[in-house]
């Protein structure tokens, strides 16, 4: 079985110059939302329930990592302070991401 490497959670923010662009702003960032994501957006084609947590989990995954949003699930991002600079960016990526998961969940679930 093939083991990842551990990593450490990062924060966006301190490798960013108080001089650099608002990183919502470049598409590379994972704090960058495209102008067609909204919290409507459905990411996975089958609803989690109690009988499919494997394979929706890999999906959901799989999706996120596509959207550059798997490191807010996966802890490799941490929470930022409201006193961050892009505290709002994160705040924004984060209510995003909660709101896919939960379109994503049997009503039972959720």
């Amino acid at each position: 079985m093939d083991e990842k490497p551990e990593t450490k959670p990062e924060n966006i923010s301190q490798k960013a110059n108080s001089s650099d662009l608002d990183q919502s702003l470049i598409p590379t960032s994972p704090f960058y939302l495209h102008p067609g994501e909204n919290p409507g957006l459905v990411l996975v084609s089958n609803v989690l329930n109690d009988t499919n947590y494997v394979s929706w989990s890999r999906n959901m995954q799989r999706a996120l990592l596509s959207k550059n949003k798997l490191k807010f699930v996966n802890g490799n991002i941490i929470t930022l302070l409201p006193t961050d600079p892009n505290y709002e960016a994160w705040e924004r990526c984060n209510v995003m991401i909660l709101s896919w998961i939960m379109r994503a969940l049997a009503p039972d679930i959720a």
